[in-house]
């Protein structure tokens, strides 16, 4: 049977049979719809929260979280400080796992920050602020262009006493009572956890305005100042209270979520000036980028090794559970779709019955046992095909009206999403072939119950 022949019987039984037919391609539609539309949800939240909210793609390793009150007696009087030495940076950087290993050196001294009325309308602040530094390296494409993230003591101006002597934006920095240097102000990195926190939450309660969208609009290069050395905690046993200008150069995913994130080199510095330079020989944490994300596991068993251990297992958290809602929701689909296979197979052993002389006819005219099966598989294959392309554009049709009541129900969250799906041609692609495949298990038995088909005791009966 020639290609063309098959189609024309199909395009045949279609127009022939098509109340049957079109009850069993609807249970393909309503099994794919499901299918497409809970996977894109799933890929689609997976998206945001292992791509923002949670990076999959990299692990912080730290110390074991002090439970012996011999690490707080040791940094008390002069015991060797817990961190991670440049040796296991090193070490961690030869794994094949790890794409990249950067440290992060966390402020060792109370902190606290003012500053904002060009954005905000009048002066708000923290008390206390949480902050660490970083690698420039690490961030190099988090931040604008024109504002690098770079210690600004890499490149100092003039000798200076005072800020007032430096040309602005400048500021004289320098241990308090002593002589400077005119530098840039510090470059600070903020979290997009912490904007969407501020955005959703904090903002509204205050009359404030998003920082999100306000931050390098309105208030670009805005200069805030940190007050190293004092905060509403008291202040540190080292060094004169002091302030330093700083500006927000962009957002970052490596960022500290709920504090500021600066150069490393300054952290030295000022860690050594407040804290003591104990606190500069080694690192509070590591990020470690994985290669791919399977290979987490592997570099926490390392890390493990090197008596570290994960900052934070959120992200793993979260990937273990999305795949377990994914495989549930997806096994309530494929439950759809077996049962639409079912009624396939009693369609179309409906229709053999029905078409045993028709069949038989074909056989003793020159038709094989193999034509047979090829158009009962191909009619099977085109309803497959069909159902669950209607399947996906129903779903489609669907995740708008979800976004739709997600915008106009939902109150403002942070990561709230402009859309909760993800449709991508590979999901799209394999949904087809789910369809096409349920479909055609369906028709197997039939179609091979038509090859089978005696010419000769079928027309006997004529």
């Amino acid at each position: 049977m020639t290609l063309r022949a098959l189609w024309q019987l199909i395009a045949s039984d279609l127009v022939r049979t098509r109340g049957a037919l079109v009850t069993s391609g609807f249970g393909i539609a309503a099994g794919t719809a499901a299918l497409v539309f809970f996977l894109a949800l799933g890929l689609g939240v997976r998206s945001v929260l292992l791509g923002e909210v949670f990076p999959i793609d990299q692990v912080e390793l730290e110390p074991p979280k002090g439970t012996d009150p011999g690490l707080i007696v040791g940094f008390m009087f002069g015991g060797d400080v817990p961190g991670i030495s440049e040796e296991d940076v090193t070490e961690l950087r030869a794994s094949p796992d790890v794409a990249s290993a950067y440290p992060k050196l966390r402020f060792a001294f109370p902190l606290s920050a003012k500053g904002g009325k060009e954005v905000f309308g009048r002066e708000v602040g923290a008390s206390e602020v949480i902050a660490d530094g970083i690698n420039p390296e690490l961030v190099k494409d988090d931040v604008l262009s024109d504002m690098p993230f770079v210690d600004p003591m890499a490149s100092p101006g003039k000798a200076c006493f005072k800020t007032t002597e430096c040309e602005a934006p400048q500021y004289c920095e320098g241990p308090a009572g002593a002589d400077g240097v005119c530098i840039d102000p510090v470059p600070v990195l903020v979290s997009r956890y912490m904007i969407e926190i501020f955005d959703k939450s904090i903002a509204p309660a205050h009359g404030l305005p998003p920082v999100g969208k306000s931050l390098f609009e309105r208030g670009r290069g805005v200069v805030f100042k940190l007050w190293l050395g004092e905060s509403m905690l008291g202040k540190s046993k080292k060094g004169g209270p002091r302030h330093v200008h700083a500006r927000v150069v962009g957002i970052s995913s490596r960022a500290i979520d709920l504090g500021l994130t600066v150069p490393l080199g300054m952290v030295k510095r000022w860690n050594t000036e407040y804290a003591g330079p104990k606190t500069a020989e080694k690192y509070s944490s590591v990020v470690v980028k994985v290669k791919s994300n399977d290979q987490v596991s592997r570099v926490i068993a390392l890390g493990a090794s090197m008596d570290l251990m994960p900052k934070d297992t959120r992200a793993r958290d979260v990937s273990v559970l999305l795949t377990g809602v994914m495989a549930l929701l997806a096994l309530v689909a494929g439950i759809i779709l077996l049962v639409s296979a079912s009624n396939i197979a009693y369609t179309f052993r409906v229709l053999v019955n029905d078409r045993r002389r028709e069949i038989a006819l074909y056989r003793a005219i020159g038709a094989s046992a193999f034509d047979m099966v090829k158009w009962l598989l191909a009619l099977a294959l085109t309803i497959g095909v069909c159902g669950g392309a209607i399947g996906a554009v129903l779903a489609w049709l669907l995740s708008l009206g979800a976004d739709h009541l997600a915008a106009t129900r939902l109150p403002e969250f942070p990561f709230k999403p402009a859309t909760f799906f993800e449709f991508s041609p590979a999901l799209i692609a394999g949904a087809l072939a789910f369809a096409a495949l349920f479909a055609l298990l369906g028709a197997y038995g039939p179609a091979r119950r038509a090859g089978k088909v005696d010419p000769a005791a079928a027309l006997a009966t004529l």
